[in-house]
Protein backbone atom coordinates (compact mmCIF):
# COMPACT_ATOMS: atom_id res chain seq x y z
CA UNK A 1 0.00 0.00 0.00
CA UNK A 2 2.68 2.21 0.84
CA UNK A 3 4.30 1.99 -2.70
CA UNK A 4 0.44 2.09 -4.49
CA UNK A 5 -0.14 5.21 -2.54
CA UNK A 6 3.71 6.76 -2.94
CA UNK A 7 3.55 6.25 -6.96
CA UNK A 8 -0.41 7.40 -6.81
CA UNK A 9 0.94 10.50 -5.49
CA UNK A 10 3.53 11.07 -7.50
CA UNK A 11 1.50 10.19 -10.80
CA UNK A 12 -1.08 13.00 -9.95
CA UNK A 13 1.38 15.76 -9.46
CA UNK A 14 3.56 14.76 -12.42
CA UNK A 15 0.34 14.52 -14.88
CA UNK A 16 -2.19 17.18 -13.43
CA UNK A 17 0.25 19.33 -11.57
CA UNK A 18 -1.53 18.21 -8.14
CA UNK A 19 -0.11 19.00 -5.29
CA UNK A 20 -2.59 18.00 -2.82
CA UNK A 21 -2.48 14.81 -4.91
CA UNK A 22 1.21 14.34 -4.14
CA UNK A 23 1.01 15.28 -0.63
CA UNK A 24 -1.94 12.80 -0.15
CA UNK A 25 -0.14 10.13 -1.74
CA UNK A 26 3.04 10.68 -0.36
CA UNK A 27 1.60 11.14 3.11
CA UNK A 28 -0.80 7.97 3.20
CA UNK A 29 2.67 6.22 1.62
CA UNK A 30 4.90 6.82 4.40
CA UNK A 31 2.50 6.28 7.15
CA UNK A 32 1.98 2.69 5.58
CA UNK A 33 5.39 2.36 5.42
CA UNK A 34 6.38 3.65 8.90
CA UNK A 35 3.27 1.08 9.82
CA UNK A 36 5.00 -1.88 7.58
CA UNK A 37 8.36 -1.17 9.38
CA UNK A 38 7.01 -0.89 13.13
CA UNK A 39 5.25 -4.53 11.89
CA UNK A 40 8.58 -6.22 10.62
CA UNK A 41 10.74 -5.44 13.79
CA UNK A 42 10.72 -7.50 16.60
CA UNK A 43 8.79 -5.02 19.02
CA UNK A 44 5.76 -6.24 19.90
CA UNK A 45 4.42 -3.66 21.97
CA UNK A 46 4.65 -1.58 17.90
CA UNK A 47 2.43 -4.35 16.14
CA UNK A 48 -1.11 -2.98 17.98
CA UNK A 49 -0.24 0.27 17.00
CA UNK A 50 0.93 -0.10 13.03
CA UNK A 51 -2.33 -1.67 12.53
CA UNK A 52 -4.21 0.86 14.04
CA UNK A 53 -2.34 3.51 11.75
CA UNK A 54 -2.57 1.24 8.90
CA UNK A 55 -6.25 0.73 9.55
CA UNK A 56 -6.91 4.87 9.59
CA UNK A 57 -5.04 4.99 6.40
CA UNK A 58 -6.72 1.65 4.47
CA UNK A 59 -10.16 3.72 5.27
CA UNK A 60 -9.07 6.89 4.30
CA UNK A 61 -8.14 6.10 1.49
CA UNK A 62 -10.90 3.34 0.33
CA UNK A 63 -13.13 6.34 0.77
CA UNK A 64 -11.68 8.71 -1.44
CA UNK A 65 -10.73 6.21 -4.23
CA UNK A 66 -14.29 5.15 -3.63
CA UNK A 67 -15.68 8.78 -3.80
CA UNK A 68 -13.69 9.05 -6.92
CA UNK A 69 -14.92 6.62 -8.88
CA UNK A 70 -18.76 7.55 -7.70
CA UNK A 71 -18.30 10.86 -9.04
CA UNK A 72 -17.16 9.77 -12.76
CA UNK A 73 -18.05 6.25 -13.37
CA UNK A 74 -16.64 7.15 -17.08
CA UNK A 75 -13.15 7.16 -15.86
CA UNK A 76 -12.50 3.24 -15.84
CA UNK A 77 -12.42 0.69 -13.50
CA UNK A 78 -8.90 1.95 -11.93
CA UNK A 79 -10.97 3.77 -8.88
CA UNK A 80 -13.14 0.70 -8.15
CA UNK A 81 -10.21 -1.27 -7.94
CA UNK A 82 -8.18 0.99 -5.62
CA UNK A 83 -11.36 1.48 -3.69
CA UNK A 84 -11.33 -2.36 -3.63
CA UNK A 85 -7.47 -2.73 -2.44
CA UNK A 86 -8.54 -0.23 0.35
CA UNK A 87 -11.41 -1.87 1.90
CA UNK A 88 -9.31 -5.58 1.72
CA UNK A 89 -6.38 -3.39 3.07
CA UNK A 90 -9.01 -2.02 5.73
CA UNK A 91 -10.18 -5.42 6.51
CA UNK A 92 -6.58 -7.04 7.00
CA UNK A 93 -5.52 -4.48 9.10
CA UNK A 94 -8.81 -4.76 11.34
CA UNK A 95 -8.25 -8.37 11.59
CA UNK A 96 -4.87 -8.24 12.82
CA UNK A 97 -5.24 -4.97 15.24
CA UNK A 98 -8.21 -7.32 16.86
CA UNK A 99 -5.46 -9.97 17.07
CA UNK A 100 -3.05 -8.05 18.34
CA UNK A 101 -5.47 -6.46 21.21
CA UNK A 102 -6.74 -10.38 22.05
CA UNK A 103 -3.16 -10.88 22.61
CA UNK A 104 -2.34 -8.12 25.00
CA UNK A 105 -5.79 -8.88 26.96
CA UNK A 106 -4.06 -12.48 26.98
CA UNK A 107 -0.81 -10.74 28.20
CA UNK A 108 -2.60 -8.39 31.24
CA UNK A 109 -4.83 -11.71 32.48
CA UNK A 110 -1.40 -14.05 32.72
CA UNK A 111 0.51 -10.85 34.90
CA UNK A 112 -2.62 -10.04 36.87
CA UNK A 113 -2.65 -14.06 37.59
CA UNK A 114 1.28 -14.45 38.68
CA UNK A 115 0.81 -10.96 40.51
CA UNK A 116 -1.81 -12.82 42.41
CA UNK A 117 0.48 -15.55 43.09
CA UNK A 118 2.84 -13.77 43.90
CA UNK A 119 1.12 -12.41 46.39
CA UNK A 120 -0.21 -15.51 48.00
CA UNK A 121 3.70 -16.96 47.92
CA UNK A 122 2.72 -20.34 45.86
CA UNK A 123 2.39 -21.62 42.55
CA UNK A 124 -0.11 -24.35 42.09
CA UNK A 125 1.36 -27.17 40.07
CA UNK A 126 -0.32 -29.11 37.67
CA UNK A 127 -1.31 -32.13 39.57
CA UNK A 128 -2.54 -29.47 42.48
CA UNK A 129 0.16 -29.65 45.05
CA UNK A 130 1.74 -26.11 45.73
CA UNK A 131 5.17 -25.24 45.41
CA UNK A 132 7.74 -22.63 44.98
CA UNK A 133 6.78 -19.60 42.31
CA UNK A 134 7.44 -20.42 38.32
CA UNK A 135 7.01 -18.16 35.36
CA UNK A 136 4.09 -18.72 33.54
CA UNK A 137 4.65 -19.95 29.90
CA UNK A 138 3.75 -16.68 27.75
CA UNK A 139 0.78 -16.69 25.25
CA UNK A 140 2.32 -16.98 21.59
CA UNK A 141 1.51 -13.78 19.94
CA UNK A 142 0.25 -13.64 16.36
CA UNK A 143 2.54 -13.71 13.89
CA UNK A 144 4.70 -15.90 16.02
CA UNK A 145 7.05 -13.76 17.20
Amino acid sequence: MAFVTGVGGLSAYFSKRSIPGLVTGLGLGAVFAVGGYWVTTNQPEKHQAAHQMSLISSVLFAGAMGYRASANPYAGPGGNMLAALGIISSAYHLTKMLEWQAYEQQRIEAASRLLAQYQTGTVPHQDGEAGPIMPPRRPAPPGGF
